[in-house]
């Protein structure tokens, strides 16, 4: 019997512009907002029948209410719902006091008298219900929460507290759960519907994996790492989980990601089972990592809120970094602070989190971490890079400099000082301002306040001394306003331990360096900068570059490359540090040169210089390659079998003709006897396979797509339909994203796929024009606005900017403007850098040629 699923969340409502002032901590008077402060809710009683048959249910509500001063009117939020009636302190209210602003999603309660101050009772009536319940849907006002549900009798129901009694009805049953902690409304959950259940124990927590019926188990893994997850953040935040209960909820269809409701945690069936026989070594990993995230939110954003949206990052930054953090302590093997992600989105940047912050950050697009939030579009543009990924940067930073033990000390002082409560961004700089003795505060304004990031130019003076500048790094961005920041600098002196140096100012001097010691700034890379050598302090570096370590190395690569893309090194620099790299299958070095080596290909798609780039690309990868071949190898690190797909795909989409008549031949045994092929090969072998797919070939994937009972194996064979380059196949694979063979999400991410997979961003884009209609009917809103602007981000032409433009002028939402921005500020970038980096990779090919010929390699000049 098909199971029916039933998901319902309080969403939240964003309505009104803060104001502009400099941060204080949290006061609730003060905190933005469109609903007035003189009413405060305090418990809720809910009641649901849902109408199955209909997807809708009726309900009834009861909210205690705190008065703290005479008012005339009850303002609340509401959205997509009918109010059939209202009463206070049991007084009936007439219809006509009742009144709904379906655009501002506000109700608005007329009353007869003026309410005292002092406790009250608000009960309201609604039906047709399209989203939970009337409420105060701001995260400052907190509240207790106590739901009741009318479901059939064998479903199984979930909310965010452990169920406190249950009785069989005419209907079914009533469930009754327990009232949660004083809460922000928008993490309230209720799932329900024909599901399995796996549990355990994490000291005193019930922690339960939920699924559909028959998935339940493929929660095994997932179940393990809550536990361990929870001790871990138990014991480092000071505070135990306060709920009885974790549930890990994987729910099916076109939801995307994970919510973090307390309690009862929400996500994606892929982002959180693991089929042993079918998942692979990545999956693994992306679980992991996504549970640590969505269990640090437990702490940060359910027990401590941020106030309003425009702190937004104190949620996201801090579990994008305590996640990372946790993963990395379990897991070392994983390298996870270097590791290449792979976003959701394909319009998305890839590579190291913290890289994919900075190429944003480096925009004139780009906003502060901590930004002013005015309408429901702005925030939901705000869950970018520059939120999760620059603020995990920025913390990971923080922390270096000031100590783990330092740092968690003053995470402990937040939590327990606003356990129950909202702060702001100040909250968390006094408690590790108190923690520290130092000004963090000071020191954090500019990395939190204020857009961009420094670059560091290091220059080597008489006597010894080396002059550190510091200067607002940007990428096609002219009239850049000058920028300072307080920069938590580490730096190395080759031979001697790491030190750490508070650049205050425009300069700083170090002195009694020896002249032959090469000195390397941003220890591990942990710093969000990026650092600038002059000539001798480079040369002297790219000496010392076997003797680093794997993470000083990445951070070169990454500094490299960003000063080739602000044009402020050429793209022989990037390359001869590429070649001074010692010969090795470091996993994050590598895919940082495979993540430059994929730009630069898809950059020269059509070009006729293309062919020549391919070869060298590939005699830069196939020495790894050969070095790992195949097959797993006794005794081989965990990370090997990740970097052996990603060289497969890489070198697969670099047309090298032995890897892709490896992936051949492999795919034809895997048809034959699918566990021939290991988990961890599967999407690269079917991605180059499919890319040179010719019609029978692409119908084969497609069967096995549409037959597959396995959710990974389903994602691997479609994603692989999206790298397909012939352009009647193209269209055969951008037709799926109109049918229901995929979940809504799953489905119109695949045009985008193809924009950026298969080299026809062209036939991607007219495509959506045409039907942009129905797929924007399966979008969420918090897509909406960036899905059309996005489908321009793999172009390369000034023409295809003007033409995006033009289209968002007739088509798109005021809204959509920041969106827009940014893809054309990308296309622009691509038109302009395409044209500098063929010049320049015309003569560095043309050297390295003369030098292979010649068996010895002249000295190549790094000045621009």
């Amino acid at each position: 019997m098909r199971a029916w699923v039933l998901c319902w969340a309080a969403l939240f409502s964003i309505m009104v512009p803060s104001i502009v002032t400099a941060e204080k901590p949290f006061s609730f008077k003060e905190t933005p907002g469109k609903l007035p402060k003189e009413v405060v809710p305090t418990d809720y009683s809910i009641r649901i029948v849902p109408k199955i048959d209909q997807f809708t249910f009726t309900g009834t509500e009861t909210v205690k209410l705190n008065v703290r001063s005479p008012v005339h009117q009850l303002v609340l939020n509401t959205l997509e719902l009918k109010i059939e009636a209202a009463s206070v302190d049991g007084k009936d209210l007439p219809a006509s006091a009742i009144k709904t602003d379906k655009e501002k999603e506000l109700l608005t309660l007329t009353l007869p008298l003026k309410l005292a101050q002092g406790d009250h009772t608000l009960a309201l009536e609604a039906t047709d219900a399209r989203r939970f319940f009337p409420c105060w849907d701001e995260p400052v006002f907190r509240a207790r929460f106590q739901l009741s549900a009318v479901v059939p009798e064998n479903w199984l129901v979930v909310s965010n507290m452990p169920i406190e009694s249950e009785r069989k009805i005419t209907e079914g049953k009533e469930v009754r759960f327990a009232a949660t902690p004083p809460m922000s409304s928008y993490l309230n959950v209720f799932v329900a519907g024909e599901l399995d259940v796996i549990e355990a124990r994490s000291d005193s927590t019930q922690v339960r994996v939920i699924a559909t019926k028959g998935k339940a188990e493929l929660g095994r893994y997932a179940l393990e790492a809550t536990a361990q997850i929870l001790q871990y953040y138990n014991d480092y935040f000071g505070v135990p989980y306060p709920l009885p209960k974790l549930d890990q909820i994987a729910l099916p269809g076109g939801f995307g990601g994970a919510m973090e409701n307390w309690g009862g945690i929400t996500y994606y069936e892929s982002a959180l089972l693991f089929d042993p026989k079918n998942s692979s070594t990545e999956t693994k990993q992306n679980i992991y990592e996504v549970i640590a995230h969505e269990v640090a939110h437990m702490w940060f954003g359910d027990l401590v809120t941020m106030a309003w949206w425009d702190n937004l990052w104190l949620n996201e930054g801090f579990a994008s970094w305590m996640g990372t953090k946790c993963t990395a302590h379990f897991n070392p093997q994983w390298e996870v602070w270097l590791r290449r992600n792979l976003p959701r989105d394909p319009t998305r940047r890839i590579g190291i989190a913290k890289e994919q912050a900075m190429e944003s950050d480096a925009r004139s697009t780009t906003h502060a971490i901590q930004q002013h939030i005015a309408t429901e579009a702005e925030a939901n543009s705000a869950f970018d890079d520059i939120t999760y990924k620059k603020g995990l940067s920025f913390l990971r930073m923080l922390e270096s400099f000031l100590g783990e033990d330092v740092f968690r000390d003053g995470i402990r002082r937040y939590i327990a000082a606003h356990e129950y409560s909202n702060t702001t961004t100040a909250d968390l700089w006094n408690a590790l301002s108190e923690a520290s003795k130092k000004p963090v505060g000071d020191i954090a304004a500019g990395w939190t306040e204020q857009p961009g990031f420094p670059v560091v130019t290091v220059k080597r003076e008489t006597d010894g001394k080396v002059r550190f500048t510091q200067k607002r790094f940007t990428v096609n961005f002219k009239n850049v306003p000058p920028l300072e920041w307080k920069i938590p600098l580490t730096y190395l002196v080759i031979g001697q331990a790491p030190a750490t140096l508070l650049m205050t100012g425009k300069t700083e001097i170090l002195e009694n360096i020896p002249a032959d010691r090469a000195v390397k700034l941003n220890v591990k890379g942990a710093g969000n900068y990026r650092v600038e050598y002059d000539e001798p302090p480079w040369s002297l570096l790219l000496q010392a570059v076997p003797t680093l370590g794997v993470e000083d190395r990445v951070n070169l690569l990454s500094d490299a490359w960003a000063l080739v893309q602000a044009d402020r090194a050429p793209a022989s620099r990037y390359f001869q540090l590429v070649e001074k790299l010692p010969a090795s299958t470091e996993i994050a070095e590598r895919e940082q040169i495979i993540n430059v080596l994929a730009f630069i290909n898809g950059l020269l798609a059509g070009n006729p210089e293309r062919e020549k780039f391919q070869r060298y690309a590939q005699s830069l990868l196939r020495p790894i390659f050969e070095i790992l071949g195949w097959e797993p190898k006794q005794g081989e690190p965990s990370t090997a079998a990740n970097l052996r797909a990603s060289l497969i795909s890489a070198l697969g989409d670099l047309n090298d003709p032995e890897i892709i008549a490896g992936c051949r031949e492999r795919f034809e045994k895997y048809l034959a006897n699918p566990a021939s092929l290991a988990p961890d090969l599967r999407p690269a072998v079917f991605a180059v396979v499919c890319r040179y797919a010719d019609e029978k070939t692409w119908t084969k994937l497609h069967q096995l797509g549409l037959t597959t009972t396995s959710i990974e194996e389903k994602q691997n064979y479609y994603n692989a339909l999206g790298c397909v380059t012939d352009p009647k196949l193209v269209k055969k694979t951008l037709a799926i994203a109109l049918t229901d063979e995929l979940p809504t999400s799953r489905a119109t991410s695949l045009v985008p796929k193809v924009a950026r997979d298969s080299g026809h961003p062209d036939i991607a884009w007219e495509f959506a024009r045409t039907n942009m209609k129905a797929l924007l009917a399966k979008i969420d809103a918090a897509g909406a606005n960036r899905y059309a602007p996005s489908l321009f981000t793999f172009f390369s032409d000034d023409l295809r900017a003007d033409e995006l433009k033009t289209y968002a002028k007739n088509n798109l939402p005021p809204a959509s403007a920041p969106e827009v921005a940014k893809v054309v500020d990308e296309v622009q970038f691509r038109s302009e850098f395409k044209k500098r980096l063929v010049t320049q990779l015309n003569t560095w090919l043309d050297h390295h040629s003369d030098a292979a010929s010649a068996k010895e390699r002249p000295p190549w000049p790094t000045n621009h």
